[in-house]
C-alpha cells in the first residue's frame, strides 16, 4: 500500500474529535456530576462521531480506510490490540497511584515515592529483556504473553491488600510480580504484527497497537481518578468534622496538614481504602481481561525459515549478488529494459474523491502524486 492510498482525512476528522470528547467527559466527571449536561453532551458526541467513523471505515474498506479490514480483523491484531489496551491501562494506572500511596500512607516525599517504585520499573525492564531473549531462542512469543498476563493480574490483585502496616518486603515483592507481568506482555504484540502481517501492513498494525495502548492508559487513568475521588469523598463524609473538598484538594503530601491530628489516622485509613478499592481494583479488572486477550493470540513462530545451520531467519542480503559482479550487471540490464505497464484506475465515488482532495490540500508533499493518480 502506498502512502497516498493510506490517507483518510475524513476518518481522522471523525475519530480524533470522538476520542477527545470521551477523554474530556471522563476528566470532567471528577468535577461535575455524571448527570451534568456537559458530560451527557460529550458522551453523546463521542458515541455519534465514533459510530460515523465505523460506518465510514466500512464504506471505504476497499479504498482509503484508515484501518483496512484485512488488518483489523486479523486474529493476532485483534487479540494484540486488546492486550495492549489492557496492559496500557494497568501499567499507567498503577504507575500513577502507587507513588500517591507512598506519599499519603508511608509519609514519603515526592522523590522518595519515586525511588520506592524502582522495583516496578526495573522488573518491567528485566521482564522485557528476558522474554525477548527467550522468544528469540524458542521462537514463540505467545507463552510469555499468557504468563505475563497472569502475573500482571496476580500483581495488581496483591496491590489491593496494601494497608498502613504493609511491610517493605511485601510492597517490593508485589511490584516485582506486577512489573515482570507487564514486561513479559507489553512488547510481544508488536513482534506478532511483524510475523502475521505482510510487510506493507506492518506500519498500520503497529500504529493500531500503539493507539490501543495509549488509549487504554488515558481512559483508565481518568476512570481511576473518578473512582478514587468518589470513594474518598464518601469516606470523608462519614468521618465528619471535615471539609471533604479541602481535604481532597490538599493532595497526598499535604494531607496531614489539612486534617486535625485526632482524625488523621481515620483519614489515612480512608485514603488507603479509596486507593486499594478504587484505582487498584479497577486495574485488577483490566489486568484480568488481558489473560483472554493473550490466549487469543496465534501460535506463530518468529523462526519462519530453515537454514543449513538450523532454524532461524534467513539473511536476505546474503542471497543477493555481490555489487559489481557479472550477475549483478545482468540483473540490472534485464530490469532496466522493461517498462512498467500503465493501469487505468477506476472512477471513485464522490466521498472518496473528497477524501483525496483533502489529502492533497493537507499534505502538499502528496499533491503531485495525487494529481497524477487520482485527481
Amino acid at each position: 500500500m502506498d502512502t497516498a492510498r493510506s490517507l483518510d482525512p475524513i476518518g481522522t476528522l471523525l475519530f480524533l474529535p470522538s476520542i477527545t470528547c470521551l477523554l474530556l467527559a471522563l476528566e470532567w466527571g471528577a468535577e461535575h456530576p455524571w448527570s451534568s449536561p456537559y458530560i451527557i453532551a460529550l458522551l453523546t458526541a463521542f458515541a455519534v462521531l465514533f459510530c460515523l467513523f465505523i460506518l465510514w471505515q466500512y464504506y471505504t474498506r476497499h479504498t482509503t480506510a484508515t484501518i483496512p479490514a484485512r488488518v483489523l480483523f486479523q486474529r493476532s491484531v485483534l487479540a494484540g490490540g486488546a492486550s495492549q489496551f489492557f496492559v496500557g491501562a494497568t501499567m499507567l494506572t498503577v504507575s500513577i497511584y502507587i507513588p500517591l500511596w507512598f506519599q499519603a500512607i508511608k509519609n514519603d516525599s515526592a522523590i522518595s515515592s519515586g525511588i520506592h517504585t524502582i522495583p516496578l520499573v526495573l522488573s518491567v525492564v528485566v521482564g522485557s529483556i528476558s522474554s525477548g531473549g527467550l522468544t528469540q531462542k524458542i521462537g514463540y512469543y505467545t507463552p510469555f504473553m499468557i504468563l505475563g498476563s497472569c502475573l500482571m493480574a496476580v500483581g495488581t490483585g496483591l496491590l489491593t491488600t496494601w494497608d498502613m502496616h504493609t511491610a517493605t518486603g511485601s510492597w517490593v515483592g508485589y511490584q516485582i510480580i506486577l512489573g515482570l507481568g507487564v514486561g513479559f506482555t507489553m512488547q510481544h504484540p508488536n513482534l506478532a504484527i511483524q510475523v502475521v502481517l505482510p510487510k506493507q501492513d506492518v506500519a498500520t498494525g503497529t500504529a493500531l497497537l500503539s493507539l490501543c495502548q495509549t488509549l487504554g492508559g488515558a481512559v483508565f487513568v481518568a476512570v481511576g481518578q473518578n473512582v478514587f475521588i468518589d470513594k474518598f469523598t464518601t469516606a470523608l463524609e462519614h468521618i465528619g468534622g471535615l471539609d471533604p473538598d479541602k481535604v481532597v484538594s490538599s493532595g497526598a503530601t499535604d494531607l496531614k496538614h489539612a486534617v486535625p491530628l485526632a482524625l488523621l489516622q481515620r483519614v489515612f485509613a480512608a485514603y488507603n481504602t479509596s486507593l486499594t478499592k478504587g484505582p487498584f481494583l479497577a486495574a485488577v479488572f483490566v489486568a484480568c481481561l488481558a489473560v483472554p486477550a493473550a490466549l487469543g493470540m496465534e501460535w506463530r513462530s518468529v523462526k519462519v525459515n530453515e537454514t543449513p545451520e538450523g532454524p532461524g531467519l534467513v539473511d536476505v542480503e546474503t542471497l543477493l549478488p555481490d555489487p559489481g559482479s557479472e550477475a549483478e550487471r545482468n540483473i540490472s540490464q534485464r530490469y532496466s529494459s522493461q517498462t512498467v505497464p500503465q493501469v487505468e484506475l477506476p472512477q471513485l465515488p464522490g466521498p472518496i474523491l473528497l477524501s483525496r482532495w483533502l489529502s492533497k490540500k493537507v499534505n502538499p508533499d502528496l499533491r503531485e502524486n495525487l494529481e497524477k493518480r487520482w485527481m
